[in-house]
């Protein structure tokens, strides 16, 4: 059977959106996510190819972990000056 899993999808306006993406800090911030998530949901974080944001989306058990991982990841790409 297929499950169905809460979803957080949240846009960031970067400054450059490679630069963003590509950041060894950030990716190794969605590894540590994705490593926690497991077999329990997923993460993703790609660049919008129409607008100037990186779209970060968290599937997991409920609304508060996908809440609490994609802002963490958003933390990282604030801290790291990304944001524009």
């Amino acid at each position: 059977p297929v499950v169905f899993y809460p979803q957080v999808l949240k846009n960031v306006r970067v400054k450059s959106k490679p630069d963003a993406q590509n950041d060894p800090d950030v990716q190794l911030k969605v590894l540590e996510v994705g490593k926690k998530l497991g077999d329990e949901g997923r993460i993703l974080v790609r660049e919008s190819g129409t607008e100037p944001v990186i779209r970060v989306m968290v599937e997991a058990g409920s609304d508060e972990i996908c809440e609490k991982y994609v802002d963490s990841v958003i933390d990282v790409i604030r801290d790291k000056g990304h944001l524009d």
